[in-house]
């Protein structure tokens, strides 16, 4: 079970600042001529939400030297020094202040108790923005109370105004008060440790009573995501994450996670709290995902044996062995989408595992054929099947007959593995399910999407000849076809409806609605992965696509660019350099293809979020959908 701590993210002073941020950039970009919005220092301390505003243009500088009056400027929610703000006004620079106001209130004590002669002690990190910020207002001279060995700082005989950081501990700010009223005791106090603080702390320890582990999501550089970690791991195994990537990996490789493991999550008051929602969504989906996996992975083996029968040929086997070699170390994400539309159903039995089985067989098949349409060399990061037989027999003779023989006959026995492996799931499905009242709508759905996959196909392997020679003007739409036809119903759809289907359920047009743009979204990233990513990372060449002359829309786009002529000069040459995908990549960039292929994500992302809340399924179906339409977006292979 998953649980989010009742109070916890962003507080209100950083959740107004974010607000202005956003409110000012939807003004300015309404304009003919838009500002540069400078955000002075990071508006929060959190990386995710840097690069975020940073997507959008909103550039974080470090010195206000960098902008002039023509630029807008904010300030950050842990406030500046009146120095800031006397640069700004005589240089006549426009500028919005996003100081919480619980800080800005700190600012206007201490500047005044200053000027009336006050000592001003504050207790707090020397080196937090907010505490420098403070300690401007009175020309850096305050003493700064960072351990209760800092006291003997406290000597002059001035009258003393003790304030504080709003996020140190109210703990640690009421001893270091107490200390000091016993020596001084005329000292007034200001308590400006911050509610909301305090109320996620508090939260996030009650939550910890009830779960066998913690994890605290926020910036790597927040003091307050820190002091919670701390304050957590006293009592219960806890672990902090400012990266999502390191999370995931940690979530798969962890054998001490599991879906039974009771999970509390909770955020620091610089973390919004959609990004711990999301950090909810991605571990409910990579638990489910994680225990099918090697609920798969242990009966692969299994599944795979009875493919061989001991009566067959000699060159049958060592065909059929080949197969099994690729029937195996896939990622079963279809065979787990197919597991979890079973389970949506109100199912928790395991009748879905020959149905996974035969669709990852199925899936084995098709690929083989596609390596043979792409002429592909690699495959699950292992040779395919015609590269293995040219392996075999090319170095035994020069003969050129002979080596087209060879080459006729590497494809001949792939045509023949994949046509194999395709009636092999048939026969699954028919021992398996032939008896069930499900099967006649079952085997009818899984039939349409071998026959979607194959016009995906068609257009897919017909688009680059009719676009390298002119005798087709390739439109997005029709590569969107492709994504609809070939990936949406083989790799989402399908997979998740077959299981539905299982279940005893009629196919859902709104599911399918949902699973499509999903669908959509996996082929859109893999098209981004499969030229900006490195080989070692997805497995395979990361100039296949341009040596293919895939179409894909970063192709339909760039090609009504002034860049078409310079992009067309290396895309579909068949021997492709570094320096070639370097230039490919550039072009992509800089001609906006790039920037609308992730656009087009990011669209699709916000729209499929909304439609799965109106999806009637339950809640934990929700939440894994959403997780893994987070893990595609942000997946790197």
């Amino acid at each position: 079970m998953i649980k989010i701590a009742e109070t916890c993210g962003t507080c209100k002073g950083s959740t107004n600042a974010l607000n202005l941020v956003y409110e000012i950039y939807e003004k300015e970009i309404q304009k003919e001529n838009p500002k540069t919005i400078c955000i002075y220092k990071e508006i929060l301390h959190n990386e995710k939400v840097m690069e975020e505003l940073n997507d959008l243009g909103i550039v974080t500088i470090n010195s206000l030297k960098e902008v002039d009056s023509d630029d807008i400027v904010i300030l950050r929610a842990h406030g500046e020094g009146k120095d800031t703000y006397d640069y700004l006004d005589s240089h006549h620079i426009e500028y919005y202040d996003a100081t919480c106001p619980k800080v800005k209130k700190i600012h206007e004590d201490v500047f005044q108790k200053y000027n009336e002669g006050y000592e001003i002690i504050i207790v707090g990190k020397k080196d937090h923005p907010e505490i420098m910020g403070t300690n401007g207002w009175c020309h850096n001279e305050a003493i700064i109370i960072e351990s209760a060995a800092d006291l003997v700082k406290v000597t002059s005989d001035k009258k003393k105004y003790l304030t504080c950081q709003t996020t140190i501990s109210p703990d640690f700010f009421h001893d270091i008060a107490k200390r000091l009223q016993d020596l001084y005791p005329d000292m007034e106090v200001n308590d400006a440790t911050c509610n909301a603080v305090r109320k996620i702390q508090e939260s996030s320890l009650n939550l910890a009573k009830d779960v066998d582990v913690m994890f605290v999501i926020g910036g790597a550089n927040s003091s307050n995501t820190k002091e919670i970690y701390e304050e957590l791991s006293k009592n219960i195994p806890c672990y902090k994450f400012s990266d999502i990537n390191e999370f995931i990996n940690f979530i798969l490789s962890s054998s001490d996670i599991t879906s039974k493991t009771n999970i509390g999550i909770t955020g620091g008051a610089s973390t919004p709290i959609k990004e711990i929602y999301n950090y909810k969504y991605l571990l409910s989906f990579l638990l489910f995902y994680k225990e099918k996996y090697q609920e798969f992975r242990s009966h692969q083996q299994e599944f795979n044996d009875e493919l061989l029968s001991n009566d067959d040929n000699d060159i049958v086997k060592k065909m059929i062995t080949m197969f099994q070699d690729l029937n195996q170390d896939g990622k079963y994400i279809r065979a787990s989408l197919i597991a979890l539309g079973y389970y949506l159903t109100g199912h928790d039995d395991h009748n879905y595992l020959d149905l996974s089985y035969a669709y990852e067989i199925f899936q084995t098949a098709i690929l083989i054929h596609d390596d043979i349409i792409d002429n592909a060399r690699m495959r699950r990061g292992k040779e395919t099947i015609p590269r293995r037989i040219c392996h075999e027999y090319l170095n035994l003779a020069s003969d050129n007959d002979y080596h087209n023989d060879v080459l006729k006959l590497a494809n001949s026995i792939a045509i023949c593995a994949g046509d194999f492996g395709l009636f092999e799931a048939n026969k699954v499905l028919v021992k398996k399910y032939g008896s069930l009242k499900c099967f006649v709508p079952l085997f009818t759905y899984y039939n349409d999407i071998i026959i979607k996959t194959i016009k995906g196909e068609t257009i897919d392997v017909s688009l680059p000849f009719l676009g390298k020679y002119d005798l087709k003007e390739v439109k997005e739409q029709d590569i969107l076809d492709v994504y609809h036809l070939k990936t949406s119903w083989y790799t989402i759809i399908g997979p998740f409806m077959l299981g539905y289907i299982l279940g005893d359920y009629k196919p859902n047009k709104d599911l399918e609605n949902v699973l499509n743009k999903i669908g959509l979204s996996f082929q859109i990233k893999d098209d981004l992965l499969g030229i900006f990513a490195p080989s070692e990372e997805i497995g395979k060449s990361n100039t296949s696509d341009i040596a293919e002359f895939k179409q894909t829309i970063l192709y339909s786009y760039v090609i009504n660019t002034p860049y078409k002529e310079d992009f067309l000069k290396i895309y579909g040459n068949h021997e492709i350099s570094k320096d070639d995908l370097e230039e490919v990549r550039a072009i992509l960039k800089l001609s906006g293809a790039y920037d609308y292929a992730n656009d087009y994500l990011s669209d699709l992302y916000a729209e499929s979020l909304d439609l799965i809340d109106e999806l009637e399924i339950a809640e934990i179906g929700k939440d894994i959908l959403k997780g893994l339409l987070i893990y595609i977006n942000i997946r790197n292979k």
